[in-house]
């Protein structure tokens, strides 16, 4: 079988479907008729780096995520996370939405816990919903809002974006807690992958705090899920097509971001919260990961 895919945003995606889509940031929001056609398709087994909701309006098709399937029919809603292994079958045109956004967007432009207020965010594999009409019309609203602003010109786009996409967020958070649809995962591997992104969590949310000293090695989380290192890394890596540095140093680049756009923090304070001993070496390992320095991004 061939090495599968990990694609970093939507447009990267479709263009490797041939489908030329624009995108500015890391947020994009398309009718879904517009962005696969009438043709019945499958997809090769892909993963991403982002987040995506689906709301379908009509079509029929399913969808496979790591062991799961599901079927996709008319007012189907779902998503799904970063690093899962999923693919898609499109059997009779869909018609309805497409959300996607990446964490780091998410973190950059929001002041409070994404791991405590958006838990769902964190999870293995969600189901499908199957909406009744007051809730699919208002999530479709919804998204017909999201299009407006997307494709507008305003100066403040992108915050007035992420202020709908922090409602939104809250709006699903709120339908899960009442939509009944379970799911059993079973799985070992998958059952580390959710532990060890639980345990990153609390540990990056603990160094801001101030409640921790130092961000964890992948010792010290074989150690908290009782495992061997070499297991983790080997599981983490075979379950989510990412190292757990890379994971880690992800989650220490949104919160830096989260910290220059929210804080009034300087440089060098981040540096230290962050448990970084010298602000240039922060510098550098954030210039490495998104080509500007934390004083140009700030300033972008």
């Amino acid at each position: 079988m061939k090495q599968e895919k990990i694609y970093n945003s939507i447009s990267e995606f479709f263009n490797s479907i041939n489908l030329e889509i624009e995108q500015d940031f890391d947020f994009t929001i398309h009718p879904l008729d517009k962005l696969h056609g009438k043709d019945p398709m499958s997809s090769p087994f892909f993963r991403t780096n982002y987040v995506a909701f689906l709301l379908i309006e009509s079509g029929k098709g399913h969808y496979t995520i790591d062991e799961h399937w599901f079927e996709l029919k008319p007012q189907s809603f779902y998503f799904t996370l970063p690093g899962h292994l999923k693919s898609f079958t499109i059997e009779e045109n869909w018609k309805g939405f497409m959300l996607t956004f990446s964490l780091e967007f998410l973190k950059a432009n929001y002041p409070g816990s994404v791991e405590q207020d958006f838990p769902f965010l964190l999870k293995e594999t969600l189901p499908v919903m199957y909406l009744q009409d007051q809730t699919y019309n208002r999530i479709n609203r919804q998204c017909e809002v999201f299009i407006q602003e997307y494709n507008g010109n305003s100066t403040f786009k992108k915050r007035i974006i992420a202020n709908q996409l922090v409602t939104f967020l809250f709006q699903t958070k709120e339908l899960l807690l009442s939509h009944k649809a379970t799911i059993s995962i079973e799985n070992r591997p998958s059952e580390i992958v959710k532990s060890f992104q639980v345990a990153l969590s609390k540990n990056i949310l603990n160094i801001v705090k101030g409640n921790a000293e130092h961000i964890w090695n992948v010792q010290e989380y074989a150690n908290q899920l009782t495992v061997h290192p070499n297991y983790l890394s080997n599981v983490i890596k075979a379950q989510t097509g990412k190292t757990v540095k890379q994971w880690i140093d992800e989650r220490i680049i949104s919160e830096a971001k989260s910290l220059l756009n929210n804080t009034d923090k300087s440089v060098s304070q981040i540096a230290f919260t962050l448990t970084f001993d010298d602000t240039s070496n922060f510098s550098r390992f954030f210039k490495n990961k998104t080509g500007l320095t934390p004083a140009k991004y700030r300033e972008s």
